[in-house]
């Protein structure tokens, strides 16, 4: 499958029309029509749906450009770095991180990296825990930031800390009271809870199963975030990780026994040593995790110590 023919894709695809796409990739409308007639060939069915002189993109074409977009990304990428190499441009740090770190630690992380380290440029890809691994596989990334367990073809793991979980209300709800909250304490409480394929879920349903006490759900989200926002609002209450709720204002934390905790972890990619600068970067994020909630946060032996170490030991196995 020629590259071009997935490079007009994508810019009809984003641009909305033939014409908007020409200008961006320098081509001819003409040219353009003929890469996605060709690309239509190829696949075996049709892409768009032609209504005048406009485009409709058919439900498998954006089931095609969904699981094909990462090799344009890819490609791009390995440009992108050649470039770099030849005009002896700076070095990068290409960072992949999943939207649970991206919206929590990483931005001031990137910043004091950067603060530290100014010729260096970051790149930073957010992606779902399940692309994660995906993308990491395909070597593109220095560095990947996410919650444990991911096990992928080429890539290697490293836990650093297990965070313990917490349960979030809003300011002066009744349980804001106590220190320490139980399960026989959330039972009856209104449940903001996570999608069932997410770690928290899962931790909190087995948990209460095995206490034989159903939880009163009364909505879902995919996003820890929102699990907490909501909360904030005085929605319900939610099982939380305390430095993704750190940033959300309004909210009050509370420890839940038994403990639940979740690992936090480094990716890196398994045919090659971690550069320097995805060591610095990587001892200086387990400082700020560290930091945002230390009574919740128990680093994992070995992630205390220089640089060096932190992501050697993954490496050598």
């Amino acid at each position: 499958m020629r590259l071009n023919r997935l490079q007009a894709l994508r810019a009809v695809l984003e641009t909305g029309s033939v014409t908007e796409a020409s200008r961006r990739i320098h081509r001819t409308q003409p040219q353009i029509s003929r890469l996605i007639s060709a690309l239509e060939e190829e696949v075996g069915f049709s892409l768009f749906l032609r209504q005048g002189r406009g485009l409709i993109p058919t439900q498998e074409c954006l089931r095609f450009y969904e699981g094909t977009r990462h090799i344009l990304a890819g490609f791009e990428e390995v440009s992108r770095i050649a470039d770099s190499i030849r005009n002896k441009q700076d070095a990068w740090l290409r960072i992949l991180t999943q939207p649970y770190f991206a919206y929590s630690v990483t931005p001031g992380a990137i910043a004091e990296f950067s603060r530290s380290h100014p010729n260096i440029r970051v790149s930073l890809e957010v992606r779902s825990r399940v692309d994660v691994g995906l993308w990491m596989s395909g070597q593109q990334f220095d560095l990947g930031l996410a919650a444990l367990p991911i096990d992928f073809p080429g890539i290697r793991s490293r836990t650093f800390a297990n965070v313990r979980l917490v349960i979030a209300m809003p300011e002066g709800h009744r349980l804001a009271a106590k220190t320490i909250l139980t399960p026989d304490d959330i039972k009856d409480e209104p449940f903001i809870a996570l999608r069932p394929f997410t770690l928290l879920r899962q931790r909190i349903d087995d948990l209460m199963e095995k206490q034989r006490l159903p939880l009163r759900l009364i909505m879902e989200t995919s996003s820890g975030q929102s699990a907490c926002q909501l909360a904030a609002l005085g929605v319900g209450i939610a099982l939380a990780d305390p430095i993704l709720a750190a940033n959300v204002p309004g909210i009050v934390l509370r420890d839940f026994e038994p403990q639940l905790s979740i690992p936090y972890g480094f990716l890196l990619p398994a045919s090659y040593a971690p550069s320097e600068q995805a060591r610095e970067f990587a001892q200086l994020f387990v400082r700020i995790v560290k930091e945002t909630a230390p009574d919740r946060v128990e680093l994992v032996s070995g992630a205390t110590g220089d640089d060096e170490g932190l992501l050697a030991d993954s490496f050598n196995g």
